[in-house]
């Protein structure tokens, strides 16, 4: 029976990372249900697990060791899931004179990045990436050395100089230009980074850690210089819906740069992450296996705006809904998919 090299990855979305987090708590409860484990977790069947910004969060969580014991997870993908919107609630507030002060997002952070910074200290203490349970690929921009950086386990258990601590991974991967102020971390041979969201070059991961896994990975039994090839490889994508906003020709056709800005980001990170789906799709189905490769995105052209920094009790409600519709919608596929994972 074949062994695949098996990849998790989960879009960048802010609160709307409520959404891939609920999918999780279902597929954990299959591969509770499939294996006969009750104890079962997301890490133990994934060999990688990539994630941008709130995915770069849920990556963290579901790879953080127990402290009592460090081979096994510390949270479940329900835990993921309340840390996801408990935090969502503390951070995506802000007090009447922080939007004056930033002109609601123009001139400023639109958010304070205390809260943010509180929680992850709070949960990721001083734990460093290296000592995460799994192979990582965590996505942030350095705006200095103007370069695509990766945070990835296997590199910090290499080299300290690719060693961070877990709490400045999750506030890099995070720092959505003009919602929070862009941090200056450091790693444990003090080299310091100033980093950005790692939705500024790939909301979806997917394809990187599909590089990330063909670069690093090796399969010693047959060619110890090479890493596993697609049909190697199962994939599972989780995104954080579609929200594309239609912009009429009349409307558009006489715009300036002012105009441009905001349509011009959603454009550019809906448009990426489609791409990326179309490229995994046409990898797996040129080698006859669209099976191994399930991407799980729901449209959500017909809900009311999903912004992903509104963190009230009606939008909350509204993620957690289609996340469990998606987990209802893909019921059949994810079964298909964790017979692949226990193969």
């Amino acid at each position: 029976m074949v062994k695949y090299t098996r990849i998790l990855s989960i879009d960048g979305g802010g609160i709307r990372g409520i959404i891939p987090a609920q999918v999780a708590v279902s597929f954990e409860e299959k591969l509770q249900q499939k294996s006969g484990n009750p104890d079962a977790r997301i890490a133990d069947y994934f060999d990688l697990i990539a994630g941008t910004s709130a995915g770069g969060i849920l990556t963290c969580i579901y790879l953080y060791p127990d402290a009592k014991n460090p081979h096994r997870p510390r949270w479940t993908a329900q835990d993921a899931l309340n840390f996801t919107i408990e935090s969502g609630r503390d951070v995506f507030q802000t007090s009447f004179w922080q939007t004056l002060k930033s002109l609601d997002g123009l001139v400023d952070e639109k958010y304070a990045s205390d809260a943010l910074e509180k929680y992850f200290w709070k949960n990721f203490g001083d734990r460093k990436l290296s000592e995460l349970l799994k192979p990582c690929l965590i996505t942030s921009y350095d705006v200095e050395r103007r370069r695509a950086t990766f945070f990835n386990q296997m590199d910090g258990r290499e080299s300290p100089e690719l060693d961070f601590l877990v709490r400045d991974v999750a506030r890099a991967t995070s720092a959505a230009p003009s919602y929070f102020q862009i941090p200056k971390i450091r790693s444990l041979t003090n080299e310091s980074y100033a980093l950005v969201d790692g939705g500024v070059f790939a909301n979806n991961p997917t394809l990187c850690a599909y590089a990330e896994v063909r670069h690093k990975f090796r399969i010693p039994d047959d060619r110890p210089d090479k890493g596993p090839t697609a049909k190697e490889m199962v994939i599972l994508s989780l995104g954080t819906g579609e929200a594309e906003k239609k912009y009429p020709y009349e409307e558009v056709k006489d715009w300036g740069q002012v105009e441009w800005i905001e349509p011009l980001i959603d454009m550019l990170m809906s448009g990426i992450s489609e791409t990326v789906n179309y490229q995994l799709m046409q990898i797996f189905d040129a080698i006859d296996r669209p099976n191994q490769y399930l991407r799980i995105n729901p449209n959500l052209i017909d809900e009311k705006p999903l912004p992903i920094d509104d963190a009230s009790e009606g939008n909350i409600s509204a993620l957690l809904r289609i996340g469990k519709e998606q987990g209802a919608k893909y019921d059949a596929e994810l079964d298909k998919f964790i017979e692949l994972l226990l193969a």
